[in-house]
């Protein structure tokens, strides 16, 4: 019965969103082709037009505004009158509560501090910290070192090809989450499954995606309950059991915080680095100069990762809402209305970057909102850049002819970018040219 509801109303909101999406091409001028099926492929287009008629624009079709100014997107960022909580959004709540069919939704249910605005942001995010010092993620080294080359010692040796994706970057983000938990290594492969299905709460006008993002929270949530009343009795040197001690001024986190703030991590940490990495190698193989460049200079990889996070940003979108009526760059903004936070379009505002639209691993001063801004900044940033480098350094050492073999399918999510596939030949490592000359 609830597939058919869920059927009958995507219909009803895909005819809703035909409908603002003519209104926003004709009227308001916040849509650039009504028909835009090149879009995925390279969105840059879009959103570098869109900013060349105005930084700030109208849309129907998010019922609210559209920003794809760099300066103007992060003075948003840092403006106490703008909030992160759906809850503030009625027409929003109202339609990812319908589409779950009655199973918690983790913006409105289960909010995590990424959701909340201070006081609430600022009390969570100091006990969360406190498990997510500097020292704590460098000291996992050797066992991101250890996990990936598990993954690639999984290639067979005869290999002539491989999907990086499917092999490396999709399941090490997900392992090393649930390893820093100390999930058992039997059921690590649920992360990865239950952080794409919960990804689906973003596909606003995909109410069956919306409902198997709500069952995957529900299930992880059960499945970190108990592990971390197995935690509470036996604790160990894990992120979970930091949590449980966290203390800030007296303060520590709920069981119902503990449980939101794993499946945060999860879902932030998984999703961003994973795509980092397919992004950061796609482009690298379709500029060969520059990789190698950054194979010949270690010191280049860095920013290789820094210049793919703004070249090709893993979040593309962010959404935000308007807490109270403002003027904003002489718009006027009305409380409850959604804010579209374009990523990708200010990583590529010239006012912020010098010829934004060339890859360069050499760019100097690279300013990029990747990682978000102000009060939300990322907490896994230092996570996700460790795993990418340990990632490409494995990489460059096994395998010194990398080549790029198929075309990239970049998925249909407005709000993440990456490629589904990256399929690379060249698989000939460093261990097997070192026997083949032995042998000879």
């Amino acid at each position: 019965m609830n597939s058919v509801v869920n059927r009958l109303m995507s219909h009803a909101t895909q005819a809703a969103l035909w409908t603002m999406r003519r209104y926003d091409y004709h009227i308001n001028g916040s849509l650039i082709r009504l028909n835009n099926p090149d879009h995925y492929n390279n969105p840059y287009k879009t959103y570098n037009a869109l900013r060349e008629r105005g930084h700030v624009m109208r849309s129907a079709a998010s019922r609210g505004w559209i920003v794809t100014g760099h300066d103007e997107i992060t003075e948003l960022l840092r403006d106490s009158r703008i909030s992160s909580d759906v809850r503030k959004n009625v027409f929003v709540s109202r339609l990812l509560k319908f589409a779950s069919a009655g199973i918690d939704v983790p913006l409105l249910d289960n909010p995590t501090m990424l959701n909340q605005d201070p006081p609430d942001h600022t009390r969570l995010r100091k006990l969360v910290t406190a498990g997510f010092v500097h020292k704590y993620i460098q000291s996992l080294s050797p066992t991101i070192e250890r996990l990936v080359d598990e993954l690639l010692d999984k290639i067979p040796d005869d290999a002539s090809e491989f999907d990086v994706m499917d092999i490396l970057a999709k399941p090490l983000p997900a392992i090393v989450i649930a390893e820093m938990m100390g999930v058992p290594v039997e059921d690590r492969h649920y992360f990865e499954n239950w952080s794409a299905e919960i990804l689906g709460v973003s596909e606003i006008s995909n109410p069956e995606a919306i409902y198997k993002a709500a069952a995957a929270n529900q299930e992880m949530r059960d499945y970190i309950a108990g592990l971390a009343e197995s935690k509470r009795h036996q604790p160990g040197q894990d992120l979970i059991s930091m949590l449980i001690t966290a203390e800030e001024d007296g303060d520590r986190l709920t069981l119902e915080e503990l449980y939101s703030t794993c499946i945060l991590l999860l879902i932030a940490g998984h999703e961003t680095t994973t795509r980092l990495i397919g992004n950061c190698l796609f482009q690298l193989l379709h500029h060969p100069d520059q990789m190698a460049m950054v194979r010949s200079d270690e010191s280049l990889l860095m920013n290789a990762l820094e210049e793919t996070l703004r070249y090709e940003p893993p979040v593309q979108l962010i959404v935000r809402f308007i807490n109270e009526d403002m003027i904003f760059h002489e718009k006027e903004f009305k409380k409850g209305q959604m804010l579209l936070i374009s990523i990708a379009g200010a990583n590529r505002d010239p006012i912020a970057n010098n010829d934004p639209n060339t890859f360069d691993v050499t760019r100097k001063e690279i300013k990029h909102l990747s990682f978000g801004h102000g009060i939300h900044l990322c907490l896994g940033m230092t996570l996700a850049r460790l795993e990418a480098k340990i990632v490409f350094t494995k990489l460059f050492e096994r395998y010194p002819n990398l080549s790029y073999k198929d075309e990239a399918n970049w998925g249909t999510n407005d709000f993440f970018r990456g490629p589904n596939t990256l399929i690379v030949g060249g698989v000939i490592s460093t261990t097997s040219s070192l026997t083949a000359k032995t042998m000879t």
